[in-house]
């Protein structure tokens, strides 16, 4: 591998991070949000531990933490989660998601399993136009925040050998609740967040809340595309011999999804907009699109945005037959819908005399269903010398979508005014011959899973150790339909067939998908306690994560079955680490190091099988101290070194993932007075290459935001928050790979500033 290190002390900015690392070592410091660290770790760990205790790296952020921060989006969330990148540009939807350096070679999050109350949002986490943060959101009813990278992770949730995010629901044991209002200052939002909870007697409790929003998003729009919300409700019984829970949840929520904009390529590593600001500006066209959907209905989609739906019934129970042994009950069932519509840039041009233009291809998928459901059995044991649990998990998931791609042409004069080229009608063309009209498709897979399990534990004195084993089999069924059909049709029901619906686009033939996919998953893992304060940890893992059927149709013959063992990526990892927590703050140190084979896989846009293999490594810091006075200082940070060590057809072999940055960190510096806070959240990361090839970079950036808090009453508050203080412009995601000096490309750029201010009633 290319020399980490080397690379790092040659970057000024690096050696900068480096310093800040050092420092929080020597003062002893925690992760990017306040945490407890006395609080009972229950996500992705064989038995209920504490941060210091577990042979992982652990983390859990208070709801109130995380509040400080205001992430614009579930992502920006993520991004503040030690060793968690998260490219947080595409809003409240549609986010991809790494670990530890583990790749982004697919869309979304393919290594991390986002979950409510430790069931999954989504089985898999790579289907296109359907990632899990889009039916997902933060709000007052999530108590707290809880993440676990490697390790156990890979034997004990599906799909997650780089790590699992938790939301875990507020159950009302204490009595009280909140409501809220959040503005923008400088941008059109407007939110309500209300929750309550109390205890019904001596054994149940509930609490119930949620949000509802309205507006046009961190980004200007021309319509309010963030509108809706949800509601989440859970119910919990605490009795002599076991527990219940039972949790609701209802999302109706529409949010904008930002994908690439125009810009021009300066050389080195600068860029500037094209008819659309890079900070606050969009391609959307808030047009009526019409899609020709599979059962040959016509629909009309009005308006860009994300559209999420899900509503969701969970039960969990366990019942103790004795003091030592336990059975537990979990299952959740899902309906889950929506529709994605968003501006895509195929192409930029220059006109004689004109502005320069762009081609969109009109991404418009609706996600017909997605309905699933998780259920899991187990019986646990818990002896004197260790504790066991074995148990068997079943999982559904459905993967029914259908694409249609329109075409429109625009001038970059920043009014994105409409014109006509080739057979276009008032700048719209019914077809997509930018992506050689490819993508009119229809997907129905049905995936089911079974997974039976064990994991045991122990302690022997200062020593503590466990063992984890999962055998994961995937059943997927169904068909896809890849090619499009081309015909004259009245799409848009104007009674005439007009010269751009001449070769409208419908499904076409389809094939079937009938095959198995299997693999091991296992975790060892051992701590060892210096004293009350300080503890090693060390674990190994082997993991994997079955890719979405959509990503592998390129390798289904023609029965059905898979071919070139495709349909899963493998993982192996171990890390070895130091935990230390003290009086006036704690320090969390953590090598790791990860090896991962992707299946083969068709990419459409090459027409090429694409099967490469990756390795990295790194370290993961996390602190907090705090100074007395009410002074204090939370941080965390990542350095990982990254290669591509195989590709199909050799090239790149030795380059740096896409998108991989040599470090990332968060620091958050605040004072805490008897009516008021004040503080800064601080994110960084390095410079990355666009694409594999490593010829095209984006700059490293450091965004700084600013929360300040006053207790008005001892029941209300009014809180202040700018995101992007400085309005710093940054980059996280490209099409292009290569680029010279004026040349047009397509880029994704980081949020510019957003302030807003919320007012707060607790009682």
């Amino acid at each position: 591998m290319h020399s980490f290190f080397k690379k790092t002390l040659m970057s000024s900015s690096a050696v900068a991070v480096a310093v800040l690392a050092t420092s929080l070592t020597m003062a002893g410091l925690t992760p990017a949000n306040a945490q407890d660290d006395d609080v009972i770790i229950i996500t992705g760990v064989p038995k209920a531990t504490t941060k210091l205790d577990s042979s992982s790296s652990v983390t859990a952020l208070e709801a109130d933490d995380i509040r400080d921060i205001a992430p614009r989006s579930t992502a920006e969330l993520f991004r503040s989660l030690p060793g968690i990148h998260a490219e947080a540009s595409s809003g409240d939807a549609n986010t991809n998601v790494k670990v530890r350096g583990l790749p982004i070679s697919a869309g979304g999050s393919r290594y991390v399993s986002f979950q409510e109350d430790g069931f999954p949002t989504l089985l898999v986490g790579d289907t296109a136009f359907a990632t899990p943060d889009s039916f997902l959101r933060f709000d007052s009813t999530v108590g707290s925040v809880q993440s676990i990278r490697g390790g156990t992770s890979s034997t004990l949730a599906p799909n997650a050998p780089g790590g699992i995010i938790n939301f875990i629901s507020k159950t009302g044991e204490e009595q009280g609740g909140s409501v809220a209002l959040t503005t923008g200052l400088d941008y059109n939002s407007v939110r309500a967040d209300f929750e309550y909870g109390a205890p019904i007697n001596d054994q149940w409790s509930y609490h119930i809340g949620g949000f509802y929003r309205s507006g046009e998003g961190p980004r200007s729009a021309p319509a309010n595309i963030e509108q809706g919300g949800q509601i989440k409700a859970t119910l919990a019984g605490n009795f002599d011999r076991g527990s219940m829970k039972i949790h609701f949840k209802h999302l109706d929520d529409k949010v904008p999804t930002y994908l690439p904009i125009p810009a021009i390529y300066n050389g080195g590593t600068s860029f500037s907009a094209v008819g659309v600001d890079l900070g606050d500006g969009t391609l959307f066209l808030d047009e009526t699109d019409y899609a020709v959907r599979r059962d040959g209905n016509i629909d009309a989609v009005d308006g860009d945005g994300f559209e999420s739906k899900m509503t969701s019934i969970a039960l969990v129970g366990d019942y103790e037959f004795t003091d030592q042994v336990t059975a537990s009950f979990k299952h959740r069932t899902a309906s889950i819908e929506g529709n994605f519509a968003a501006p895509f840039p195929a192409s930029v041009f220059d006109t004689a005399g004109v502005d320069p233009s762009v081609v969109i291809v009109y991404f418009n998928t609706k996600l017909r269903d997605f309905d699933n459901s998780f259920t899991d059995l187990n019986l646990g044991g818990d002896f004197e010398a260790f504790s066991g649990k074995i148990g068997v998990e079943f999982t559904k998931q459905n993967i029914g979508t259908d694409w249609n791609f329109n075409q429109y042409y625009r001038r970059l004069d920043g009014s994105l005014t409409s014109f006509d080229m080739g057979n276009s009608v008032n700048g719209v063309l019914y077809g997509n011959p930018a992506f050689g009209n490819c993508c009119t498709r229809a997907y129905e897979f049905d995936i089911e899973g079974t997974a039976p399990y064990i994991a045991l534990s122990g302690t022997a004195g200062a020593f503590s150790w466990d063992a984890s084993y999962r055998k994961n089999d995937y059943k997927v069924s169904g068909f896809f339909a890849e090619a499009a059909n081309q015909a004259p049709l009245d799409v848009n029901g104007d009674g005439t067939i007009g010269a751009n619906e001449q070769a409208v686009n419908s499904v076409g033939a389809s094939a079937p998908a009938d095959y198995d996919v299997d693999f091991d998953a296992w975790s060892v893992g051992a701590s060892f306690a210096l004293n009350d304060e300080m503890a090693l940890f060390a674990n190994i893992s082997e993991g994997g994560s079955l890719s979405s059927p959509d990503r592998v149709t390129g390798s289904i013959a023609v029965d059905g079955s898979i071919q070139n063992e495709a349909g899963y990526s493998l993982v192996e990892q171990y890390e070895l680490g130091f935990k230390y927590q003290g009086d006036n703050g704690s320090f969390y140190a953590t090598y790791f190091n990860a090896d991962t084979t992707e299946s083969r896989q068709f990419e459409v846009t090459t027409q090429t099988f694409i099967e490469t293999a990756f390795e990295a490594s790194g370290f993961e810091f996390e602190g907090d101290y705090d100074f007395g006075n009410g002074f204090g200082v939370r941080a965390n940070a990542t350095f990982t070194d990254s290669e591509i060590v195989r590709t199909a057809s050799g090239a790149n072999v030795g380059n740096q993932p896409r998108r991989q940055a040599d470090y990332i960190f968060n620091i958050m510096p605040y004072y805490e007075a008897e009516r008021w806070d004040v503080g800064l959240a601080i994110f960084g990361t390095d410079e990355v290459f666009v694409q594999d090839n490593n010829s095209l970079k984006f700059d490293g950036y450091v965004t700084t935001g600013l929360f300040a808090n006053f207790n008005v009453t001892d029941n209300m508050s009014v809180n202040l928050n700018a995101n992007n203080l400085f309005d710093k412009i940054g980059f996280t995601e490209g099409e292009e790979g290569t680029a010279s000096p004026g040349d047009y490309v397509r880029i994704r750029p980081i949020n510019g500033r957003t302030v807003s201010a919320s007012l707060r009633y607790t009682f």
